[in-house]
């Protein structure tokens, strides 16, 4: 989710941190299979608040796979894999104006260098 926000935010410092930070977020509600206190407690505010669909819409996920099918899985793994390629495609590729100016700085040195 935070990758897929991010290809709609205009240029951000330090993306990779924000997606890494963005996945942390989303596993706050899963603290109760950690938690050495108050697990109950956890795991019941996971299964019945509302409040966990601000880590990233956790709980409609949980609730529109409840079996953990690992062909959902799959497909969120592929989904994420192409949202990162497009990402970084989008994050790498130099504007045409940077382009044209750094070929005509490469070919103003090559002309001075003769």
């Amino acid at each position: 989710m935070t990758t897929l926000l991010l290809l709609f935010l205009p240029q951000v410092r330090y993306p990779r941190t924000l997606v890494l930070g963005g996945g942390g977020w989303a596993m706050v509600p899963d603290l109760h299979w950690v938690s050495p206190i108050a697990s109950e407690t956890l795991r019941e505010i996971h299964r019945t608040s509302p409040l966990m669909d601000l880590f990233w819409l956790h709980r409609t996920l949980d609730r529109l796979d409840p079996t953990d099918s690992p062909a959902v899985a799959a497909g969120f793994l592929a989904a994420l894999v192409v949202l990162t390629l497009v990402a970084e495609r989008r994050d790498y590729r130099a504007p045409a104006v940077v382009e044209r100016a750094y070929r005509a700085y490469l070919y103003t040195d090559a002309t001075d260098s003769e």
